[in-house]
């Protein structure tokens, strides 16, 4: 059995059919191909500034390793515990990208693939209802009477820094 993360992005007017087209589902395991080709994975799923460090430590890397005589084995290690780490945190990288682009957690699912998950999930899912017209905007705030200027409205482009204001034009 498997753990799956369900994530789901809310937009203005969707009707249920529409959001359940924008639900994902993150498998949350170990990848393999991940570890075997780390590069391609993150640049597949879009994760691009985990791929801009990946880069980052190989060209520091191969640049230790021809100017300070680095040994192979080394260099092999750290770029071996580069493709591990990422294999192991592949699902929590796309569940961060996807929470950033606006999505919202939706629950978990445990199942055996990933139709079984989406059975178990939309047979209790109920979407979240947006209404078509966003809500409108509260009502500005009346200017703030400061105790300096005597009750009245205060005509300062900002805010006074320091104890002492300058008086109030009359």
């Amino acid at each position: 059995m498997a753990s799956w993360t369900v994530l789901e992005k809310q937009a203005w007017g969707d009707t249920p059919l529409r959001a359940a087209e924008r639900v994902v589902f993150v498998r949350e395991r170990f990848s393999w191909l991940a570890l075997l080709f780390a590069p391609l994975v993150l640049l597949r799923y879009g994760l691009w500034l985990v791929f801009a460090a990946y880069v980052v430590v190989a060209i520091i890397l191969g640049v230790a390793e021809q100017r300070f005589g680095l040994d192979d084995t080394v260099t092999g290690a750290v770029t071996l515990g580069f493709h591990v780490l990422i294999a192991l945190e592949l699902s929590a990288l796309r569940i961060r990208k996807l929470l950033w682009q606006g999505y919202a957690e939706a629950g978990t699912v445990v199942a055996r693939d990933i139709l079984e998950a989406e059975h178990r999930f939309f047979a209790q899912w109920t979407p979240t209802v947006v209404s078509a017209v966003p809500p409108p905007l509260p009502p500005p705030l009346p200017p703030q009477a400061s105790a300096v200027s005597g009750g009245r409205p205060s005509k300062q482009p900002g805010p006074v820094i320091g104890g002492l204001a300058e008086p109030y034009p009359s």
